[in-house]
């Protein structure tokens, strides 16, 4: 069965807007949040789980419908090449609806978008966008 961030990596990967600045698969620069190497070329994108799994429930069964937003952080060597690589993960994901790794989207939401600056430590900017992903179990 597939996961929810094999559904992610498989719709990011077929977005050409946004592989045109991340690269394609097997090198596309899309990484769990916790697993970007040290040195990656910029730009990228990381995601990762921000809240807790949210399960729809019913009277005597419960329809599957899954809540759970998500974190894509972009990171650019410039604020403009990360606000590029933003503007194509929103044209990416928001409102997707279908089937992808096997796993049904109902629907994608961008619940939030903001600019986290430069890092002092790496001098590499960041703009975060908070996703709404109601998807099938």
């Amino acid at each position: 069965m597939s996961s929810i961030d094999d559904a992610l990596v498989a719709r990011a990967a077929a977005f050409a807007g946004l592989t045109g600045l991340i690269g394609t698969q097997p090198d596309m620069r899309f990484y769990p949040a916790d697993s970007a190497p040290p040195n990656a070329t910029r730009p990228y994108v990381g995601y990762q789980q921000i809240s807790p799994t949210d399960r729809a429930h019913a009277m005597g069964s419960d329809p599957g419908s899954v809540r759970a937003r998500i974190q894509l952080t972009c990171w650019g060597d410039t604020s403009t090449n990360c606000r590029d690589v933003c503007d194509q993960v929103r044209a990416c994901f928001s409102r997707f609806r279908g089937t992808i790794a096997s796993v049904v989207i109902d629907d994608i939401f961008v619940d939030n978008e903001h600019d986290l600056g430069r890092e002092t430590e790496t001098r590499y900017y960041q703009r975060i966008i908070d996703l709404i992903v109601w998807h099938r179990e």
